[in-house]
């Protein structure tokens, strides 16, 4: 079984990996090779095979000079002003209508609103874009350290069951069809080896959560 202090580290990693996901889907800027040298570090401390397209992720983002290049392929991708092959919202993926702002995304918000959390003024994109889900699983995993920290292990299943309800219901239903557009239409190796990374990694970590009683589920569902 393991220890608190080897838990902890494992979820810190995690914890880092997501935002580091939620930073690299934003807008490009000049600090991505250090955004994507922390990614590949917790590809590898949590031992994930997602490393191999982190690696190449990383040796596609050499400098601030290749910034140009992924704000053409990130607008073209995602932004517009046409209409985009990969849209970064999951209500396209989970909708019948693949309509924007369809319940999802109200339901997206409403996973937020439970822990007191709201999207930022500077924030312009919709509650369920990429970035912003990928971010509040961060926020949820930095909930669960918190819990380990106290040896609080009924907040630590309430952490693990919410983290699991959302990657089922949001993040995890809709991001391999995400990656897939995005693997299929993107110009820059950066973004085919990003999708690819996310893809990979989102998959194991479903994979990897445990099952948790029924108990934490409804108390979960009930905040929600």
């Amino acid at each position: 079984m393991q220890t608190a202090a080897i838990l902890s580290t494992q979820e810190a990693a995690r914890s880092r990996l997501y935002r580091r996901l939620a930073d690299a889907y934003r807008w490009p800027v000049s600090d991505l090779p250090m955004v994507l040298k922390e990614m590949e570090s917790a590809l590898a401390q949590l031992g994930s095979d997602a490393c191999e397209a982190a690696a190449r992720l990383r040796a596609s983002c050499h400098s601030a000079a290749d910034t140009h290049a992924l704000a053409v392929d990130h607008a073209a991708l995602f932004a517009g002003p046409f209409l985009v092959p990969a849209p970064p919202y999951g209500s396209v993926y989970l909708e019948d209508k693949r309509q924007l702002m369809g319940d999802s995304t109200i339901d997206a918000r409403q996973h937020y609103r439970s822990l007191g959390l709201d999207l930022s003024p500077e924030f312009k994109e919709a509650p369920d874009h990429i970035s912003a889900e990928l971010e509040f699983m961060h926020v949820l995993i930095v909930q669960g350290i918190a819990a380990i920290d106290a040896a609080d292990y009924r907040l630590l299943s309430e952490s693990i069951c919410h983290q699991r309800i959302f990657l089922e219901r949001h993040l995890g239903a809709w991001v391999r069809a995400f990656s897939d557009k995005v693997i299929e239409h993107a110009r820059t190796d950066y973004y085919r080896n990003l999708a690819a990374v996310t893809r990979a990694f989102i998959a194991e970590d479903m994979d990897a959560l445990p099952d948790l009683p029924a108990d934490a589920s409804e108390r979960v569902m009930a905040q929600t």
